[in-house]
């Protein structure tokens, strides 16, 4: 604690822009309040940094990522705008079309956001040290209430659990193992560094720090966080050959306590066993239930009976039942989006499209054996279709709502990313801090835009700006450490 009390004092007593980067700081915090918090966070932020910049803000020299990323805004705001006119001319107006193209306005207050974080580094105004440890506390700070929650059925501040989820600060929604997830890497490195001259004591610390974040993340019932998680470890062993050894051993000892977490707490194993029954579910041939898209006579009537019978063995979404429990509603969602990306695939259908789109597409079958209502698409008489406020992938949202053009953007922005991480893997090997919060970057970002996991919107605001973060760390960085812009 002496080092880590020395490191922050000298930036105390001599830093002019303390307030800016506490701000700054706060960002990890923000996520746990909601919203709201965030953005005042996100407008207060902007503020401050418009006020040091001054008229250097105009001074800004895109270079082809920023220039990329842009392009990736405007498109956004020109696919809402074409949907917005064709409303308006040719379908009939809605009010509805309107407050999207005002959102797809109000969304470059991300590309602001970006822009003013790299400019702030470019000009030595942000240090990102106190980012550093923002996420790591919070993310510790996380892990202790779901434990805590996990133990005594109450967190600390009297929010009860719910079962075999565990939900700490976020109340009823089910997101703390994704938000120990996202900001765990910051918290393991930061760990690290702050030991990194007492090679017992980081040993020793490191494994200790992995495994509480794990079982925070098992706790927290969110199977998808913990995937990626050990997803992440690997990727560190990867990068850090003076880190494997650590994480090598951590990832063992994990998975004995994960074990031994399964053998005793029944509600934990069946949440955890029903996940390769989900995995299947997802690479099960559609064709084994549809034929050609029409409904399946026999599947209904199996539909029917395993009512009684519960034949099928796929709870991932509780509410729904029986036959329809068996089809994954990730893959129905994933049709969906096709269906209504078809409606114009060059540039989308705008922001916040997907959820106009799908219920004007489907219609509402009610199964009184049920009570549930499943949206399904009677326009082509297909039964495996799913509405819901988005695709639950950032990939098929941006395929839905910006279309090829959109998907092309990104896809460029990935092949930057990814060629960059190639071609410098020796800025990941070293002891200094930038080092260290890079690699924390960058794995917390391959982590969250991976193709094949359930996500938000990347349209909402917490995923939006936990992207813009990672990414303005990034691209701001690297150029503060090369001296030189990203090729």
């Amino acid at each position: 604690m002496l080092q880590l009390k020395s490191i922050f004092k000298k930036e105390i007593n001599n830093n002019p822009y303390l307030l800016v980067n506490f701000v700054f700081a706060f960002f990890p915090f923000s996520f746990i309040f909601g919203n709201l918090i965030t953005n005042i966070n996100i407008v207060l932020f902007c503020i401050l940094g418009i006020f040091h910049l001054r008229s250097k803000i105009f001074e800004i020299k895109f270079n082809l990522p920023i220039k990329i990323i842009f392009l990736f805004f405007f498109i956004i705001f020109f696919s809402t705008s074409l949907s917005f006119i064709k409303s308006l001319y040719f379908e009939g107006y809605e009010a509805i079309q309107l407050i999207r193209l005002t959102k797809s306005i109000i969304f470059f207050r991300y590309f602001l956001l970006l822009l003013i974080i790299y400019k702030l580094s470019e000009q030595n105004v942000l240090n990102f040290k106190y980012f550093f440890f923002s996420a790591a506390f919070a993310a510790l700070l996380v892990t202790l209430d779901i434990i805590f929650q996990y133990i005594f059925g109450f967190n600390t501040i009297g929010l009860k659990s719910h079962g075999s989820h565990n939900s700490g600060f976020f109340g009823e929604e089910w997101i703390a193992g994704g938000f120990i997830q996202n900001f765990s890497f910051f918290s393991i490195l930061f760990t690290i560094f702050i030991f990194k001259d007492k090679k017992y004591f980081r040993f020793i610390l490191t494994i200790f720090a992995i495994c509480i974040l794990g079982m925070a993340i098992v706790f927290s019932g969110n199977r998808a966080p913990l995937i990626l998680f050990i997803f992440g470890l690997i990727l560190i062993i990867l990068f850090h050959k003076d880190l494997r050894k650590i994480f090598s051993v951590a990832l063992i000892c994990f998975f004995l306590i994960f074990k031994f977490i399964l053998t005793f707490d029944s509600k934990i194993y069946s949440t955890y066993q029903s996940t390769f029954h989900n995995i299947r579910g997802l690479i099960t041939p559609l064709h084994n239930l549809y034929a050609n898209n029409t409904f399946n006579v026999e599947a209904e009537k199996n539909f029917k009976s395993s009512l009684k019978e519960e034949k099928y063995l796929f709870p991932l979404y509780p509410q729904y039942s029986g036959f329809f429990r068996s089809q994954q509603p990730q893959i129905r969602l994933f049709l969906t989006a096709i269906d209504t990306w078809k409606k114009n695939k060059i540039f989308g259908n705008g922001i916040k499209s997907f959820r106009i789109d799908c219920y004007n597409l489907a219609g509402s079958t009610i199964y009184p054996e049920t009570g549930y209502n499943l949206y399904l698409e009677v326009m082509l008489f297909k039964k495996n279709r799913l509405c819901s406020n988005h695709p639950h992938n950032y990939y098929f949202e941006i395929l839905t709502e910006t279309g090829i053009v959109g998907i092309f953007i990104t896809t460029i922005l990935a092949l930057l990313f990814i060629t960059f991480i190639l071609k410098n893997f020796k800025i990941f090997v070293g002891s200094k801090s930038e080092n260290f919060i890079l690699l924390a970057a960058s794995v917390s970002l391959i982590l969250e835009v991976f193709p094949f996991k359930p996500t938000g919107s990347i349209f909402t605001t917490n995923d939006a700006t936990y992207i813009i973060l990672l990414s303005s760390i990034i691209i701001s960085y690297y150029e503060r450490m090369f001296g030189r812009q990203i090729e």
